[in-house]
């Protein structure tokens, strides 16, 4: 295992993504006026149409100055809704192409010279960018405090999910979402609890004695953007922190092969930071656990800052001989100690995961 982001790295993005919070509030748009309607009907019922079949999946939490960015999951039924819509373009456009067919076919009649006939090739059908519209509105204590839209991207891959990313206070909160087609004629919508828990840079410094984790998140794959997205935008199979210039693509239910190397993250609260060049120092030990016993034991990890980002092998450690994981059940015994408390601040968490082969 490797130390993959360096403190000041992380520094760096905690800064940057602190400066998106005004620019993101200055990407609002208007919003038509039958969706408004569907949106205050929603908040009013606090029940959801059902079209479409908007779900509610899962939300990942990064830490901001004083702030937090959250990425929202959710899923959704549209394919068949665009196949709709494609079919009724596609019947629009033969009926046009026919019409000047026939038109063209009339006026040639009265041409005798074959080379003088008119002739015409119709253009290609394109199919429009987007069919669909993401509509977002955040309230906290019955009072608006957000409100966007975003296209809902089209690129004929089956959707698992879509995802968004915004930054709100820690606290409780309506998240409304509604998703219409483009021309308005049908939406759907749905009402989401959302607690955004404390994770702000402050809450992770504040020394503790029993050091606390944000929750364990394993992802496949992090690719690096080629430039800050500030927008707000809606992305598919995946979630991106945009102002951080970051795409991640989350495991799903802890279950892998053997031969994956996920890595794992999430924030520590509890460990301070001295005047120092190296201001962190915090260990951690991980452990592979199959019940009770000690499968894999790693060599102890030195932290230069309170996020934990860490590949994960699956293997299993008998002396000198290391070996894939077998199928089964297990769990990551990962211990945390700050030695800038003398060792005092610790704490142990346990991670279950499942290998399937």
């Amino acid at each position: 295992m490797r130390k993959l982001v360096s403190r000041a790295g992380w520094l760096a993005a905690v800064f940057i993504l602190g400066l998106t919070i005004s620019a993101q509030e200055t990407v609002k748009s208007s919003i038509p006026e039958s969706v408004k309607n569907s949106l205050d009907g929603l908040l009013k019922t606090r029940t959801a149409n059902g079209v479409f079949n908007i779900q509610y999946k899962n939300s990942y939490f990064w830490a901001l100055e004083k702030a937090v960015y959250v990425n929202l999951l959710f899923g959704t039924d549209l394919d068949n809704d665009v196949t709709e819509m494609k079919s009724q373009l596609k019947k629009k456009y033969d009926e046009k192409v026919a019409a000047e067919m026939k038109k063209l076919e009339g006026i040639n009649k009265k041409i005798r010279k074959e080379e003088d006939k008119k002739k015409w090739e119709p253009p290609a059908l394109a199919y429009p960018e987007t069919f669909h519209i993401l509509y977002m509105r955040v309230l906290q204590g019955g009072v608006v405090v957000q409100e966007y839209r975003a296209r809902v991207p089209v690129d004929g891959d089956a959707a698992a999910y879509y995802s968004f990313g915004t930054i709100l206070a820690p606290g409780e909160y309506d998240v409304l979402l509604n998703i219409s087609r483009v021309d308005n004629s049908r939406d759907g919508t749905q009402i989401i609890k959302l607690v955004v828990p404390e994770l702000t840079l402050m809450d992770i410094t504040k020394p503790r004695k029993d050091l606390q984790i944000s929750t364990p998140v394993f992802y496949g794959e992090v690719k690096q953007l080629l430039q800050p997205e500030t927008r707000f935008s809606v992305v598919k199979n995946k979630y991106e922190n945009g102002p951080a210039q970051l795409d991640f693509f989350p495991n799903s239910g802890n279950s892998f092969k053997n031969s994956d190397k996920p890595t794992l993250t999430f924030f520590i609260l509890g460990a301070v930071a001295v005047q120092s060049a190296e201001p962190w120092n915090i260990s951690a030990s991980i452990e592979i656990r199959s019940g009770k016993e000690r499968v894999a034991k790693f060599a102890e990890l030195k932290l230069g800052n309170p996020y934990f980002y860490q590949p994960i092998e699956f293997v299993k450690k008998d002396k000198d001989k290391t070996t894939p994981l077998p199928a089964g059940d297990y769990t990551l015994a990962i211990e945390l100690k700050d030695n800038n408390q003398s060792g005092q601040a610790k704490g142990t968490f346990e991670i279950a995961f499942k290998i399937f082969e």
